[in-house]
């Protein structure tokens, strides 16, 4: 028998699809002046499938069918009640993270002799649990986390920690963690990426409130608090690889016997908000300005930070998705080139597409140890009106040739079974379960014209009207300003000690959030995707 995959389908229309390329050029595939087949849709057994949804409790289930290797990957989401309410419930949470992966240390040494690993870390809003390897004794290890996990539940009056966590150990991981928010955010291009994201995720706190929030903390407390915490769960698991309906409704089975003697669902309506604040439109751009963490870093970093809209997922969000991405395409080399090599105004120059909890950006970042951070700022600025001009001059040739490398890097297939279930658990902790969202985009691809990238440059990114004079645009500009000789330093905020850098950090946010009004981009729900 002749083996076959169908590679392309006609669209709408569309007369029957004899060739790949235009008509009678079928070696332009290659030569990336003619667009990529699309592959059909997937059927739904191809997709995740929501097998179990009850009691505030969901799992996905997909069988690997493509790397046929004896691989399974679970990953579990608990979305806990209060946690926009205090730093000092998100720091509990990190720490009842470091407490548990502590606890099954030896557990988890023995389980990686057989190739199988798991992990536990805190989230924005709750925790997450990963078991990953064989799939052989994968649900074993997935059910002693669970076990030392839920061991902290329904434990009301309680006052001290659980039998599975030894003596001595709460000291040993509360100075872990505190040690370890100590020395984040060192490196000001890190830190300029997180201090933007704290800025616009009023509900996420900073390391400096949470090591404030654990001062003194005694088990007793940190008892109480958790109790209030994981009262109340939203559980959303995904298992995928080789594993069946039967192993699914297993894996279902274990999650629910571990939560169902203190289960006690929460609502939609009561799960933590995931609200993104708005930047002001206005001509003159929001400034932030900080010190570096360390004060012996002589770079400083600068941050433009621009807003585009929401992303519900519709045709339009859609068509947004992709010109932000043919914009971070187009605009990557030419800047580096620019900026980095011919003008050496710093070692790290960059721009790059940004999705925040549905609300779609794009940023541009200087790190530079040379130039002042308002020089920085102000080169983006010009190299933004300045590229203007190339992109009204650039061919009908070269725009096909991006557009034809991004249709291409987005239909690239998984290199691994981790790869695939990062993607679709992305697409589920996000809510927006669109799990072949790239092929919907490369779809909207064949509609983009250069006249449209055209316009929305000039809507989103160009800084000047029609009539030459400055616009209005929805920013923010973040300086990093580190403390080396020359014009880098220029700026840099009076700090009296390094203990009150948290101090002027936590000013800083709070000012934000008092200038924006706190006026958020609301609820984003997104909506079912409409055919392109």
């Amino acid at each position: 028998k002749i083996k076959f995959r169908v590679t392309a389908v006609p669209r709408e229309g569309e007369g029957i699809v004899f060739n790949y390329g235009d008509s009678g050029h079928d070696d332009d595939v290659e030569d990336g002046a003619a667009f990529p087949p699309i592959p059909p849709a997937a059927p739904v057994s191809r997709l995740p499938l929501l097998v179990h949804d009850e009691k505030s409790f969901k799992l996905w289930h997909l069988q690997d069918r493509k790397f046929k290797r004896p691989l399974a990957d679970l990953r579990i989401q608990f979305v806990c009640e209060g946690m926009n309410d205090s730093a000092l419930n998100q720091a509990c949470m990190a720490l009842f993270c470091k407490l548990c992966n502590d606890a099954l240390a030896e557990t988890c040494y023995l389980a990686s002799v057989c190739e199988l690993g798991s992990s536990l870390y805190p989230t924005d809003s709750g925790f997450s649990m990963r078991v990953h390897g064989f799939d052989h004794n994968l649900l074993d290890l997935g059910r002693e986390v669970l076990r030392v996990v839920m061991g902290f539940r329904g434990r009301e009056g309680e006052c001290d920690l659980p039998k599975t966590i030894k003596d001595g150990r709460f000291d040993a991981c509360l100075e872990v963690q505190l040690r370890q928010w100590s020395n984040a955010g060192m490196d000001a291009s890190a830190f300029s990426a997180t201090l933007r994201l704290l800025c616009i995720r009023p509900s996420v706190m900073s390391k400096f409130a949470k090591l404030k929030a654990l001062e003194g903390i005694t088990v007793s407390k940190f008892v109480h608090v958790m109790n209030k915490i994981l009262k109340r769960l939203s559980v959303e698991a995904f298992y995928h690889g080789n594993a069946n309906r039967k192993d699914a409704d297993e894996a279902a089975n274990i999650i629910t016997e571990a939560l169902t003697r203190h289960h006690v669902g929460l609502p939609k309506k009561k799960l933590p908000t995931k609200l993104v604040l708005k930047a002001k439109y206005a001509i003159d751009h929001h400034l932030i300005v900080a010190p570096t963490i360390d004060p012996k870093d002589p770079n400083t970093a600068v941050e433009v930070y621009f807003q585009f809209g929401k992303d519900d997922n519709s045709s339009d969000a859609i068509r947004q998705r992709v010109l932000i991405d043919l914009l971070e395409q187009i605009l990557d080399e030419p800047l580096y080139n620019q900026i980095r090599t011919k003008e050496t105004f710093g070692y790290e120059v960059s721009c790059g597409a940004r999705w925040t909890y549905g609300v779609l950006g794009m940023s541009f970042r200087v790190v530079t140890a040379c130039k002042s951070a308002e020089e920085a700022s102000t080169r983006i600025d010009d190299f933004l009106k300045s590229f203007r001009s190339e992109l009204e001059s650039m061919d009908d040739e070269t725009f096909m040739e991006h557009l034809v490398g991004l249709a291409k890097n987005k239909l690239e297939n998984f290199d691994s079974l981790e790869e695939e279930t990062g993607s679709h658990w992305s697409e589920i902790t996000e809510g927006r379960y669109d799990f072949e969202a790239y092929r919907k985009e490369v779809l909207m691809m064949r509609t983009i014209s250069k006249r449209q990238l055209i316009d929305v440059y000039d809507e989103w990114l160009y800084p000047l009207c029609e009539n030459g004079k400055p616009k209005k645009r929805r920013r923010m500009v973040l300086h990093i300003i580190g403390s080396g000789d020359g014009p880098a330093s220029l700026g840099r905020p009076a700090i009296e000690n390094e203990k009150t850098v948290g101090d002027e950090i936590d000013r800083l946010l709070h000012q934000f959030h008092a200038s924006v009004k706190k006026e958020s981009w609301g609820r984003i729900a997104f909506g079912r995707v409409n055919t392109v």
